[in-house]
């Protein structure tokens, strides 16, 4: 179930409080009102009973208003009386007959009974519109509860609400921006924005930081990978070298051209950082699939794997090639490296594509992990530093790309891509 925001917790309790409060005092009035009625009846009736018991001891016919009506029967002999009136004992009642109510008071005096009847129909009609009264007054006073909390939440969210935006606005992690506590009063919400300026500037330095090193470190790796590829160059035109020493030659400048194509995707990202308006060379899906199948078909060759390309529908999308290339490539060197037999495939889509292969798989209790740094299947099958689905995710995050591991009926996995396009 949803929470509700806090504009709405405070128009509940707004409301909620004020039920409480006017349920009580209209419930109160209520039984004043009940209360008071019973008093001015019972001394109102009194006073009506002696005064025409007075009347009658002095011989005069007792004066009763339009309203009153007097029944008089021997104590002894009760059913001389109407029969709903034979039955009520002395004292005050309250009687209902034909949907109309009745005050009837019952005395006994010198052997007879005096019953007084008052008929409470006006009385009733002014308690029922008194009672009507309370009721649009409790309704009345829960309109406004929610009027006035609507309106005090407005004003008192609205700077969250404002420091909330502010927070959010991607330019805020620029290290220009200018601080929100300022702009905020010295009180609760302003040491909240306070909070967010120390916060955001950790994460400025942390950010500026982590880019200074991916840029750093991938330019200082240029220089000695280069005099690595050349000197493997050199070495693979050299007639004379013996096979073994050849294909050790071949595998170093494999891995060395692996490291390249790594060095450089860092940078790309941490320049991705500083300039996201950069212009960055494009490709196109087709184009990157054919490179990467040429790269990636010896070490497929020599492992033993069947390594194809499918095409299930066109796509015509432009992207990032360096980017496009790192996803694709850490893809298929996965699948590769971590397939004993069977066949690696390179599916492509409208939209982006997949790496199937028929290896062992990933357990369902790992496939969490497979992004995270470092994170390794099987040491024994493969030769992964463990950065490379990681670093995959993290191009696709950033270039708002997404990437799913599936498992693949008969075994194996399938990694699917969707790309957006540039």
């Amino acid at each position: 179930m949803r929470r509700p925001s806090l504009a709405a917790r405070i128009v509940i309790t707004f409301v909620l409080t004020t039920a409480v409060v006017a349920g009580a005092f209209s419930l109160s009035l209520h039984f004043a009102i009940d209360y008071v009625e019973v008093r001015l009846v019972t001394g109102s009736m009194n006073r009506h009973m002696d005064f025409i018991l007075d009347e009658l001891a002095d011989g005069v016919p007792p004066r009763l208003g339009p309203d009153l009506q007097l029944h008089v029967a021997a104590v002894d002999a009760p059913a001389a009386l109407p029969s709903w009136l034979a039955r009520l004992p002395e004292g005050l009642h309250e009687e209902v007959r034909e949907d109309e109510a009745y005050h009837v008071l019952v005395r006994d005096h010198d052997g007879q009974r005096y019953v007084l009847v008052l008929d409470q129909q006006e009385f009733e009609q002014r308690e029922n519109l008194m009672q009507q009264v309370v009721g649009m007054g409790f309704l009345l006073s829960l309109a406004l509860a929610w009027a006035l909390g609507r309106t005090v939440a407005r004003t008192a969210i609205a700077p969250v609400v404002r420091l909330s935006a502010q927070v959010r606005e991607r330019d805020q992690l620029l290290p220009l921006a200018p601080p929100l506590a300022p702009d905020y009063a010295d009180d609760e919400v302003g040491k909240l924005a306070a909070a967010f300026d120390a916060t955001l500037d950790r994460l400025r330095q942390a950010l500026r930081r982590e880019q200074m090193f991916t840029s750093d470190v991938s330019h200082e790796l240029r220089t000695p990978l280069m005099v690595i590829a050349s000197s493997c160059e050199l070495m693979l035109a050299r007639r004379d070298a013996d096979p073994a020493g050849r294909a050790q030659v071949e595998r170093i400048a494999r891995a060395c051209s692996e490291m390249q194509e790594l060095v450089e995707t860092f940078l790309g990202l941490a320049r991705a950082s500083q300039a996201a308006e950069q212009r960055v060379a494009a490709t196109s899906l087709v184009h990157a699939a054919e490179e990467q199948l040429r790269r990636w078909q010896p070490e497929a060759d020599r492992r033993g794997l069947a390594l194809s390309l499918a095409v299930e529908g066109e796509d015509e999308g432009s992207y990032p090639a360096a980017l496009l290339r790192a996803v694709m490539s850490n893809l298929l060197r996965n699948a590769v490296h971590y397939t004993d037999r069977g066949f690696v495939r390179l599916v492509l889509r409208t939209g982006g594509f997949s790496v199937v292969d028929s290896g062992v798989g990933i357990p369902s209790d790992q496939r969490s992990r497979v992004f995270e740094p470092f994170a390794r299947g099987d040491a024994s099958r493969g030769d992964g530093s463990g950065i490379g689905l990681s670093l995959v995710q993290r191009i696709c995050e950033r270039q708002g790309w997404k990437v799913e591991l599936d498992e693949r009926a008969g075994g194996g996995c399938i990694f699917r891509v969707s790309l957006q396009r540039a």
